[in-house]
């Protein structure tokens, strides 16, 4: 169940209510977002594709070696080279399993420079 808070008028601080005033509801914005993130690691001449809803924590943990059968294990120099915001986490394993089946880097570099292509990827799976 979600939370609603709306402004208090005049108070300046926030109440619940059930005002037509909504201002965000918490767990709907900011725990359903999920992220696609490619790292790459110039040693390795290595891309890897993910998903996660907390990239400053999952990022951390792949630089710390933090997963033991992980393919990022193989270099210590991952750089994130991309992070794209989705919209939950069906559109970020969707992504993540588009690319992964791609199996090029060609593919991999021109969505790095133009995001943008994801976006269209995830219109035309809409259609």
């Amino acid at each position: 169940m979600c939370t609603w808070f709306s402004r208090s008028l005049g108070t300046g601080g926030t109440t619940k209510t059930h005002s037509t005033e909504w201002v965000f509801c918490f767990k709907h914005v900011f725990l359903q977002m999920h992220y696609l993130y490619i790292l790459y690691s110039k040693s390795s001449e290595k891309f890897y594709i993910g998903e996660t809803s907390d990239i400053t924590e999952r990022i951390s943990k792949h630089r710390d070696h933090f997963y033991t059968n992980s393919f990022t294990k193989i270099a210590n120099d991952w750089e994130v080279v991309l992070s794209f915001i989705c919209n939950d986490r069906d559109e970020a394993l969707y992504l993540e399993k588009f690319i992964k089946r791609m199996k090029s880097k060609i593919f991999n570099n021109k969505i790095i420079a133009d995001p943008s292509i994801l976006k269209d990827i995830l219109n035309k799976r809409k259609s």
